[in-house]
This record gives structure tokens, C-alpha cells and sequence, in this order.
């Protein structure tokens, strides 16, 4: 069966490319033939720092080569079988990740780690973490999967962020490109955002001053919480590492 464009678009975005980055791609791949940064601005309709910043991350993983030099450059994108490792390697990545929190799981003694299967359960889970939060409390999160996180509270983005501020929690979030922007730019929820480029885009680690939550995307919707004070501690510190050395926004 012959790939769509569409079959493409997914597999990239699978293989944890953002959406800017899979269709700068896509757009190579229709082409054939090496395109330069201009042609790859008209075909993709993506502002030009975009589109510099989606073939970063394209190069970082293998997926397009370079020819020529200065204003010479042109970029072809690499074969669709190396896209399909890369999604083969996430999805394995990402089922190592879910093993070792269950093997964490059922070490830990009753009460420690709990786990959230299923959009709704976690959807509830979030609410009832924030009604139980004390005032002036902080909720820090290291992700990259945060519009996996918008899709799936969709309509009660508000309701949410209602409730955020009555209980006057501070939200600070670092994350890759895609995500930080859509926070600095279009995001109902306040918050302060800061960049890490290629974070990744299937799990969010949401630390809290009760509790450690690890949200994941792939390959089905859960949350593992770790209520231990120790955990608490050196997931916030190490947040405070990555935060300072996060990319601010500019003035």
C-alpha cells in the first residue's frame, strides 16, 4: 500500500518531531529534490525562524541532508525508512519508560506510587490534586508534551484555569519550541514558560509540593504519582537546573 501525505505527517509526528519540524519534512519529501530555505518557506507557509529552527531539529535526528554551501545550501530529506525507525525507537522508548514506573510501582510500599489509567481518570485525577492544593502552592512541569496535555482537557481549559487561580498556584513549565510558544502566545492559562529544544512529546513530569506525576501520552493515557517528600525534592531541583539554563523569552 502506497504512503499518503498524511501517512507521513503522522509517522513523523510519531517519531517525536514537532509539527513544524514534521512538515518541513513532509514538504522535503514531496519535493524529491534538494530544496533551498527560501523554497522551503513558500512551500510550508512557515515564518523563516521556524523554518531554520524545524531543520535543526531535522539534522539533530538524522532525517535531512545538507548540499552546497552559504547561499548555495539546499536540503533533501532522508528516506521515509529512517522516519520509520525513529518511530520504531519511540515506541520502544517509550514502553521502557512505562515498564520501569511499573516495576517502581510494584516496589514501592501502599500509598507511595499510585497509577491513573485513562483520559477521564486523569482528567478528575488533575482536578482533585488542584481542589486539595493549598493556596500559594506551585506546580512545575518538565515536558514537551504539553498540547498533549491541552487536547486532552479541551473544554475545561477554563474551568481549570478558574480553579488555578483561586488557589493563586504558580506555573512554571519548560518544554520544546512548539509548546513554550503556544504558552508565551496563545495559552488562557498564566504561566512563565521556558525552552528546551527536542525535549520530547510523550511525557510530562509534574512535580507539586505533595507529589511527583509522571503524565504519559504513549502509547495509552496514564499518570504515575509518587507522593514521597524525597522525590519532591531532587525533581524540583533538578527543574531549577534545567529552568536556568532554559531558553526566556526576549523582551
Amino acid at each position: 500500500m502506497t504512503n499518503t501525505v498524511s501517512d507521513y505527517l503522522k509517522s513523523a509526528l510519531k517519531a517525536g518531531l514537532s509539527s513544524k519540524a514534521a512538515s518541513v519534512y513532509v514538504a522535503l519529501l514531496e519535493a524529491g529534490v534538494g530544496l533551498a530555505p527560501k523554497n522551503i518557506i513558500t512551500r510550508t507557509k512557515l515564518h523563516r525562524q521556524y523554518v531554520y529552527d524545524a531543520l535543526q531539529e531535522l539534522r539533530a535526528m538524522g532525517l535531512v541532508a545538507q548540499t552546497g554551501t552559504g547561499r548555495r545550501i539546499k536540503y533533501l530529506a532522508a528516506s521515509p525508512e529512517k522516519l520509520s525507525q525513529e518511530v520504531e525507537k519511540r515506541r520502544i522508548d517509550v514502553l521502557d519508560g512505562v515498564q520501569s514506573l511499573m516495576r517502581l510501582y510494584d516496589r514501592s510500599p501502599a500509598g507511595v506510587v499510585e497509577v491513573i489509567r485513562g483520559g477521564d481518570a486523569v482528567i478528575e485525577s488533575e482536578f482533585a490534586l488542584l481542589r486539595e492544593s493549598e493556596e500559594g502552592g506551585f506546580l512545575d512541569v518538565v515536558g514537551g508534551a504539553g498540547m498533549n496535555w491541552v487536547r486532552l482537557f479541551e473544554d475545561r481549559l477554563e474551568e481549570y484555569e478558574s480553579l488555578r487561580r483561586e488557589k493563586r498556584i504558580k506555573l512554571r513549565y519548560i518544554g520544546g519550541i512548539d509548546d513554550v510558544k503556544h504558552n508565551w502566545e496563545e495559552s488562557i492559562i498564566e504561566n512563565e514558560s521556558r525552552i528546551i529544544p527536542n525535549i520530547g512529546h510523550v511525557v510530562n513530569v509534574a512535580i507539586r509540593p505533595e507529589s511527583v506525576t509522571f503524565n504519559i501520552y504513549e502509547p495509552e493515557i496514564l499518570a504515575v504519582r509518587v507522593r514521597n517528600e524525597a522525590a519532591v525534592a531532587s525533581q524540583r531541583a533538578l527543574f531549577e537546573v534545567l529552568w536556568n539554563a532554559a531558553e526566556r523569552r526576549e523582551a
